[in-house]
């Protein structure tokens, strides 16, 4: 199993609120590049290579992690363009083949991420991908992400991109494990020129349409996703709030 981590966005959203010039992926919360935190969950899960996925910032992201990081071996592709996160994943997967991946976004953090519970699902057999949730009580974290609707079997079913009405409490992330066999799907899918699918939504909705079998689960207590300036003051607070405890 390999790691993919997409570091290719600009941060515009950030960087017009807080007036950064650095990339969001080496934004320091809690004394680490927001980026590490992605890295860390990928080592406590025994993960040994990784390829992240840059775009304009690409150079001083490959000078601040370099090659290797606390014993994973990391290397880089470049997103040209910005096309979609779908788009940055191809990036990734035209470098390898064969294994399966698990997919993190640079600017997620995961709090009390379940190492365990991950590392189980790495080696059960019956289903296609599984999506990394949280569970979430503000229906407006919600619906500034995506929701899966799922059976009581945590399968999913649907995944709906930004909810206008919330139904659940089941906030959805960019950590996801997929398969060989689902990866191969989306090669095959894929059209640049159409840049079909776009997002992650796409992506799962297509493979539950396919009867391709999908697990969500909940993959920590807390996740932030870092795209403002109040969401960085968000996470920011936090950490201070749990160290001084």
């Amino acid at each position: 199993m390999i790691g993919v981590i997409l570091a290719a966005g600009d941060g515009t959203r950030l960087k017009n609120s807080t007036g950064a010039e650095n990339c969001k992926a080496l934004t320091k919360i809690n004394n680490k590049y927001l980026i590490e935190f992605s890295l860390s969950n990928l080592i406590s899960m025994g993960i040994t290579k990784v390829i992240i996925v840059v775009g304009k910032s690409g150079d001083v992201i490959r000078k601040t992690i370099g090659h290797a990081y606390k014993g994973l071996s990391v290397s880089y592709v470049c997103q040209p363009q910005q096309k979609g996160l779908i788009n940055a994943f191809m990036e990734a997967l035209s470098r390898f083949d064969g294994e399966d991946v698990v997919l993190q976004l640079s600017d997620e953090i995961f709090v009390d991420f379940k190492t365990d519970a991950v590392k189980v699902l790495s080696d059960e057999i019956g289903f296609d991908f599984y999506c990394g949730v949280t569970y979430e009580d503000n229906p407006d974290k919600i619906r500034s992400n995506f929701s899966i609707d799922a059976d009581e079997n945590a399968v999913i079913k649907n995944c709906i991109e930004k909810p206008t009405i919330v139904k659940n409490k089941i906030k959805g992330t960019g950590f996801c494990i997929f398969r060989k066999n689902t990866l191969k799907i989306l090669k095959e899918i894929y059209d640049e020129t159409a840049n079909t699918p776009n997002d992650l939504c796409d992506f799962i909705n297509y493979l539950t349409a396919q009867h391709k079998c999908g697990k969500a689960f909940c993959v920590a207590e807390k996740e932030f996703n870092i795209n403002t300036a109040a969401d960085l003051a968000e996470a920011v607070q936090f950490f201070k709030t749990v160290v001084s405890d």
